[in-house]
């Protein structure tokens, strides 16, 4: 049998209850062999408010836990005002983000690095593996993080149910 590689495959990595109100988290994953990978969604669930009053919880995708260089959304409606429960989807709040262009990677810029999807350009905290369009690929056969990370002053929390989808090519 040939396997043949020339579709993405859609991978769904699901995390029930990831925590941001105490300390950074970070789950570390891999791909598949062989393949390098596009974030091309999150959603979440929040069911515990997303609170910080100086800075709001956010999801990172990266090389590390402390970088975002494929992925990255502060789970809030400002820099300092989290996002209350119910159901999110990061894709659906790029759809419309003004400057947006078809061959472009994903962003949202209402706040300072609100929202980057399939890597970040200039204007979100730019990774030097992205491309002119801003695109960057998860590398093939190497680990990645997704990191919870909890917001500051006030008194943090928050609660989700997170959902990262990948393309692999």
């Amino acid at each position: 049998m040939t396997v043949t590689y020339d579709e993405p495959r859609f991978e769904r990595y699901a995390y029930p209850a990831f925590a941001f109100g105490g300390s950074t988290a970070a789950k570390v994953l891999q791909g598949p062999p062989g393949r390098k990978g596009l974030v091309r969604d999150i959603l979440i669930n929040v069911t515990t408010a997303m609170v910080g009053t100086t800075t709001v919880p956010e999801l990172r995708v990266g090389t590390a836990s402390s970088d975002s260089s494929f992925a990255r959304w502060k789970l809030g409606t400002s820099a300092t005002a989290g996002l209350g429960t119910g159901a999110y989807r990061a894709r659906y709040l790029t759809v419309n983000a003004q400057g947006r262009t078809g061959s472009k990677a994903r962003q949202l810029a209402d706040f300072t690095n609100h929202l980057a999807l399939e890597g970040n350009d200039g204007s979100n905290s730019p990774s030097t593996a992205a491309d002119a369009n801003g695109f960057c690929y998860l590398p093939a056969d190497t680990a990645f993080y997704l990191t919870g990370v909890a917001g500051t002053g006030g008194t943090p929390a928050g609660t989700a149910d997170v959902f990262l989808d990948i393309d692999w090519f």
